[in-house]
């Protein structure tokens, strides 16, 4: 905190004393608030919002309502207030923030966001905007120059809200001040009221209103709980274990993101109707502006074939061996609570005497350790101890629930809450049977963007992530529970039914009631990204490898998942849907089943197309490293087309001058690996696309004139200079070749189909020679190429 600013703290007088005080000057500023917005309204100092979510559930609208008192917005104080006060002491800067706040909600669409992060979050921006200025002496808008938006830019850079706004300083010096004045005791959390109460935590509300912040929550530094828990110590107070481990870090450099959503809110204060509002737009050029000032996003390693496996077959072992297991555990337990309710027993002796008996005696439960490797918490069902290696069973229904989790995002693509939210989440009432017989189902998906349901076509294994979730809900007996993501914690009610946590996959990364623990079992210590949209890069992944890995193709098959391109048609075409199981009867993708997968609606998400692009261009980089290194066989035409555009690109002046600015040498010296990331993203500028078909990969460039349509024929592509095949991809050749044969010898099969069969097969039979000794030419394709290997 700047050491010039005549500052002080709220010491000798509370936060509720003024209030009380200026409770009428508050209530009259309030007075002169307006909003526009439908969704907004002012009620004496309180800022109403609400919205009404429409198509989340069937034939009704749902109101979502939220509310923040303008009383409990502290800023600094300045010019005549030499402490922290409400923000309604100064009228112009609460029109001004309330004006902010209307201005956005008149750009929002009715969404359960609006309600759950949108308006607060407007809110807290703002008001660190104004309270920056108070700390600076700047009483109102139209008085903030350049100079002083400059210094703040240079904050911003450094670390973000909390830099600028000093937060961590101003925290320590007033904890500081209230352990010099023995003042500490008003600002403690205690875990009860009696003497042998330990101290969890400290009331960072109450100090924030102290120091005149908006928001302390997550800013807390680490080492205030440190200098909390050593002078608690020293005066013999007892302390809970992890109070000196909480905290937050220090300031970093704001992600670009943040930064330019936060300069969208702040430009809004030279766009106000009041007369006190800014003179200029306090940070033009906002999109450039955050990625000069702004941390660019991590080089974290990506999620890469080999992970989407692992992830894709244990999240299919926990779904179709594991969750049986588990639920008829649950079912035990609500059976057990009930009867012991029945006898009169308190829920504490269930909760701390009866539970963990059973858990010591039952069969299931050594069974469930046995099956899952893993060690269950005997003396709890709902939490273990942090550092321990074993689980609880709310833990473990965490890893389950987390498995159809993933399921669900990978094969449907939906964003996190279309997934797990209890409102426009996936839910009983929108899922159905369309068929038993051909095990065709439905479920209705919302879409956040438009704000509409529509039923979808379910694979296999979303199908049984659904039912999974539908079946665990009804064994521990959920009572007025929306949604199908929430864990029971086994606590018992005043009512005797289970409480219950509502699953949120991102929230707590270290913590074990969260999806982070399924990721960390499947994927163990790999360093790669599972941040905000991991589930694209893996939906990606699949669309672009399934017919190129045998692991990833059997995980397909076993989940019931097809061509994303044919299951596109097929969902948004309900009347294709016999073209369309003809046409996968034909590339072997369907057995039985007459009803197939459903996958992401591409149409939907421009994001996903997006990324399968990217991860398009990554696989073809790869496809030729291979090849640079002759480490793997391919056939088709298209290793020929790219020795030749090999050799353009070392002969070209125009792209080895490129290198050599980039790299720092010609095309023909750069590593295999930097060579072959040159080499697809020339192909992609040229329009070269990654399109995986079963039996080969297409590059055909985009807008060329399409000769056949999707899946393509082995036999009709054979000579196509962009066809790719891989050993995988060969093998489903040689499978439809058995299935052929198979015809040609039936006779109960009608004569022309078996002559059919019988002149496909020779040509098939052929072709797959063809490619045999293509693919071991195919290894050396690139020998003599390279002067440097």
């Amino acid at each position: 905190m700047n050491s010039n600013l005549k500052y002080q703290f709220l010491e000798d007088i509370k936060p509720e004393d003024i209030l009380e005080e200026h409770d009428d000057l508050l209530l009259e500023n309030a007075k002169l608030l307006q909003v526009t917005d439908e969704k907004l309204a002012i009620e004496g100092t309180v800022l109403h919002y609400h919205a009404k979510i429409t198509g989340a559930k069937a034939n009704e609208t749902v109101l979502q309502k939220g509310s923040v008192d303008l009383r409990d917005i502290w800023i600094p104080g300045a010019a005549g207030w030499q402490h922290p006060v409400p923000i309604l002491v100064y009228p112009d800067y609460a029109k001004a923030l309330v004006e902010i706040i209307d201005i956005y909600a008149n750009r929002a669409k009715h969404t359960p966001t609006f309600v759950k992060t949108g308006v607060m979050s407007q809110v807290n921006v703002a008001a660190q905007f104004i309270e920056y200025m108070c700390l600076h002496g700047h009483l109102v808008l139209n008085g903030v120059n350049q100079k002083q938006i400059d210094k703040m830019k240079v904050t911003l850079k450094e670390g973000g809200i909390p830099a600028t706004l000093a937060l961590h300083e101003r925290v320590n010096s007033f904890v500081d001040l209230l352990i010099e004045n023995d003042e500490l005791e008003p600002f403690l959390i205690k875990d009860g009221n009696n003497e042998n109460s330990k101290v969890t935590s400290i009331r960072v509300p109450k100090i924030a209103q102290c120091i005149g912040a908006v928001s302390l929550e997550n800013q807390v530094p680490t080492s205030v709980y440190q200098k909390v828990t050593e002078h608690l110590k020293s005066k013999g107070v007892k302390v809970g274990a992890r109070l000196a481990s909480k905290g937050a870090p220090a300031p970093s450099q704001p992600a670009v993101k943040s930064l330019n959503n936060w300069f969208g809110t702040w430009n809004r204060f030279a766009k106000l109707d009041n007369e006190d509002r800014m003179q200029f737009i306090p940070f033009p050029n906002p999109n450039q502006l955050s990625k000069k000032l702004g941390k660019v996003a991590g080089r974290t390693k990506n999620l890469d074939l080999e992970h989407v496996v692992d992830l894709l077959g244990g999240s299919h072992l926990w779904v179709y061996e594991y969750s049986s297991k588990i639920i008829s555990l649950v079912n035990e337990i609500t059976s057990l609570k009930n009867q012991y309710l029945d006898e009169g027993l308190r829920h504490r002796t269930l909760t701390e005497g009866r539970f963990p008996e059973f858990l010591v005696s039952s069969k299931k439960v050594k069974e469930l350790e046995k099956l899952l490797g893993i060690e269950i918490h005997k003396s709890s069902l709902t939490a273990s101890d942090k550092d321990s290696k074993a689980f609880s069973v709310t833990e473990v229904i965490t890893l389950l629930m987390t498995a159809c989790y993933v399921i669900l995002q990978t094969y449907n693509a939906r964003r996190q809450a279309e997934i797990q939210h209890p409102l426009i989440g996936i839910t009983e009432e929108f899922f159905r049977c369309k068929d038993k017989k051909f095990n065709w189902y439905q479920a209705c998906f919302y879409n956040e963007k438009n704000g509409e349901r529509r039923w979808y076509t379910t694979n296999n294994g979303s199908t049984k992530a659904i039912q999974c979730l539908i079946k665990l809900k009804k064994a521990w007996a959920a009572v007025d529970v929306d949604g199908l993501f929430n864990v029971p914690t086994f606590r018992i009610d005043e009512q005797g039914n289970f409480k219950h946590y509502k699953y949120h996959f991102n929230k707590g990364k270290d913590s074990k009631i969260t999806g982070n623990a399924f990721l960390k079992m499947m994927l163990g210590d790999a360093e790669v990204d599972m941040s905000s949209h991991p589930f694209r890069r893996i939906y990606a992944v699949i669309y672009h490898y399934q017919y190129k890995n045998a692991d990833l193709l059997a995980l397909c098959h076993q989940l019931g998942h097809v061509d994303p391109e044919e299951t596109t048609v097929y969902v948004t075409e309900p009347a294709a849907r016999e073209t369309h199981e003809q046409l996968h009867h034909k590339t072997k993708l369907t057995r039985n089943e007459k009803a197939e997968s459903t996958v992401a609606i591409k149409e939907e998400n421009k994001a996903l197309d997006k990324i399968i692009a990217e991860v398009g261009v990554e696989t073809t980089a790869k496809d030729i490293l291979t090849l640079l290194m002759g480490t793997e066989e391919m056939a088709g035409k298209y290793t020929s087309y790219l020795k030749k555009v090999y050799r353009v690109l070392q002969k070209s002046v125009r792209f080895n001058n490129y290198t050599k600015d980039k790299y720092g040498k010609g095309f023909s010296e750069l590593p295999d690996e930097e060579k072959s990331n040159e080499m697809a993203q020339v192909l992609d500028a040229r329009g070269h696309k990654h399109k995986p078909k079963p039996h080969a990969t297409c590059h055909k460039k985009e807008g060329e004139a399409k000769k056949h349509k999707a899946p393509c024929e082995p036999s009709v592509c054979k000579g196509c200079a962009y066809q790719e095949v891989k050993r995988t991809q060969l093998d489903i050749m040689k499978e439809d070749l058995i299935a052929l044969k198979a015809v040609q010898a039936d006779y109960l099969t009608l004569p022309v189909e078996r002559m059919r069969a019988k002149e496909q097969s020779a040509n098939l039979e052929i072709l797959i020679e063809s490619h045999e000794r293509t693919m071991k030419r195919s290894k050396s394709i690139f020998q003599g190429e390279q002067p440097n290997g």
